[in-house]
């Protein structure tokens, strides 16, 4: 499969076949995420080629990432090897390498060690990285929850501030515990939620010197109202869990600046808070300011109905990284782990179905509904067409929609002894640190 050579000759009117010398189209699919995952296993029948390429030897379950922050799963419940995933599949290869650069007129993919790759199809899958939109201080000093790095250095950071302020008592009165949460989303509810169970649950167990009001977590919603997507009954429910949490909500609040002991808002006003995590929003991947596209808000790749760049038809642009529009409402897709998965599938379909000369088919997205957990039997579900639930019945539909979506049985036993066990005793065995 690595033997050297350049891409077949391309006509969008055709299937890419074999060539004269019999080797099959390659398809070149960057990032192994929800959509890169789901474009090459879409391609596991198909009579291609298959090289996916991650900077990680793992894949990562986004959605989950807050819980091993918060200690209620472990690292491998969240990151499993992608080469398992794709064991069953003879015409897949995996490396581990950074991608430095794609040319597009040429059909190349660079990297940092391996050799350029030539491709005849690319799925390009490499997601999104934080946007800080310019707060001062962000880059340098905020927590991000994207990736499985950012999760473990959370946790360690909060674990290692409790130790401190356990040995020195006097750090609390300057905000050593408490935390601030940006973001009135998904992402920074469900963070502040578990980060609120952690402190009242365990660590008012595991440190009983400390009173609770001394350890403050406070959300800060740029936006006049939390979950904006919501419906106002979800919203109200939000609000009331968030509370009972004792996580202080400020609305119509944005940052300044931050620096590693304060929190600055535009308001004038400053929390003393030696911890700020950032879920306030996403850009695409750097790489793409450099493949020379026009691109949509937010840095995203526009695509045409079935996923591919307009001006390179050979090439799918899938996951966070590109700017969906949704057929049925005409609205850009926001950037879930439904909406990556979906589609990645739909581009190694696509591809299967030109290769094998079948007609091909737009992308529809199937919404499965929006849903976020805020603690233990706290979830709200909003369903398409807007029927929504709420507390312990929601909480039982987020479990079994994230259970399913995990990629293997093993890391859905994992997840279940791990919920099981802080369902009924609040425990987090996962809260240590290991300095290596």
């Amino acid at each position: 499969m690595r033997t050297p050579r350049g891409p077949l000759p391309w006509d969008d009117s055709v299937s890419a076949l074999r060539d004269n010398n019999g080797r099959r189209p390659r398809v070149l699919v960057l990032g192994g995420g929800f959509a890169g995952i789901g474009a090459a296993q879409k391609l596991m029948k198909s009579d291609v080629d298959v090289v996916l390429v991650d900077k990680h030897d793992y894949h990562t379950f986004q959605p989950l990432l807050y819980q091993v922050a918060t200690g209620l799963l472990e690292q491998p419940a969240v990151g499993h090897p992608i080469r398992d995933l794709v064991h069953k599949q003879p015409n897949a290869r995996v490396h581990q390498d950074m991608v430095t650069a794609v040319d597009l007129d040429a059909r190349e993919a660079h990297f940092r060690e391996l050799e350029p790759l030539t491709y005849d199809y690319l799925v390009f899958g490499l997601g999104a990285e934080v946007n800080f939109f310019g707060v001062d201080g962000a880059p340098e000093h905020a927590f991000p929850l994207y990736t499985l790095a950012d999760a473990v250095r959370l946790k360690e950071h909060v674990l290692q501030n409790w130790e401190a302020a356990d040995r020195n008592p006097e750090r609390i009165d300057d905000g050593a515990l408490n935390i601030v949460v940006v973001g009135g989303g998904p992402t920074g509810i469900e963070t502040a939620g578990a980060l609120a169970e952690l402190y009242h649950g365990v660590f008012t167990k595991d440190y009983p010197d400390v009173k609770p009001e001394q350890a403050r977590i406070t959300l800060v919603e740029a936006g006049p109202e939390l979950f904006p997507m919501f419906k106002p009954d979800i919203r109200e429910y939000t609000e009331e869990a968030l509370a009972k949490r004792s996580v202080e909500v400020l609305t119509g609040e944005v940052v300044e600046s931050i620096t590693p002991l304060r929190v600055r808002l535009k308001s004038g006003t400053e929390l003393k808070a030696h911890t700020l995590v950032w879920g306030a929003g996403l850009q695409g991947n750097q790489l793409v300011q450099s493949l020379g596209l026009g691109l949509e808000k937010g840095n995203r790749i526009g695509v045409d109905a079935e996923l591919r760049i307009p001006s390179h038809p050979e090439v799918y642009a899938v996951g966070d990284v590109a700017a969906i529009t949704d057929q049925k409402t005409d609205q850009v897709l926001p950037q879930l782990g439904s909406v990556a998965m979906q589609s990645g599938e739909h581009a190694g379909e696509t591809i299967a179905r030109k290769v094998s000369g079948k007609e091909t088919k737009p992308f529809k997205y199937r919404d499965k509904g929006t849903m976020a957990t805020i603690g233990r039997g706290a979830a709200v579900v909003q369903m398409l067409g807007g029927r929504t639930m709420k507390g312990k019945t929601a909480s039982v539909a987020w479990g079994t929609v994230h259970l399913a979506l995990l990629p293997t049985n093993e890391d859905r036993a994992k997840a279940v002894v791990d919920w099981a066990g802080a369902g009924l005793t609040h425990q987090r065995g996962a809260r240590i640190t290991v300095e290596t």
